[in-house]
């Protein structure tokens, strides 16, 4: 992080009630949680003041978890994040938060962070170049 990097981490799926999870729960890590097809949370995903971002946590064949939407979260980031340093981490990070679809309680909040990241929205962008 001294370094200018970012690191993205699932939130976990120990359930809303188990304390926070290390990775993600350290100062600076992007904590992402994960939403099923209808953007609901995923009843096993972590919840608190360290969630950032959520992003779909369920794959084909009914895999799901929280693994599933920290990819997504990075790639999402790391279009946004060009060069080293830290303040262009914190860019990147705030400029996502301000893409990201407000769907929990008004603002940042300890279910869904800063909102939802969709990876439909980075798959259009990639196709219009």
């Amino acid at each position: 992080q001294r370094r200018g990097h970012l690191i993205v981490a699932a939130v976990g799926n120990d359930g809303p009630n188990a304390p926070p999870l290390y990775p993600a729960a350290y100062d600076g890590v992007v904590a992402v949680t994960g939403v099923d097809t209808r953007r609901r949370v995923l009843p096993e995903a972590g919840r608190g003041p360290h969630v950032a971002f959520a992003a779909g946590g369920q794959a084909d064949g009914g895999l799901r978890g929280t693994s599933f939407a920290a990819p997504v979260v990075s790639a999402r980031l790391a279009r946004q994040y060009r060069t080293l340093g830290i303040e262009a981490a914190s860019r990147a990070v705030d400029a996502l938060a301000r893409e990201a679809l407000d769907i929990g309680e008004p603002g940042r909040d300890p279910v869904y962070g800063h909102g939802l990241v969709e990876a439909a929205s980075l798959q259009a962008r990639a196709g219009s170049r």
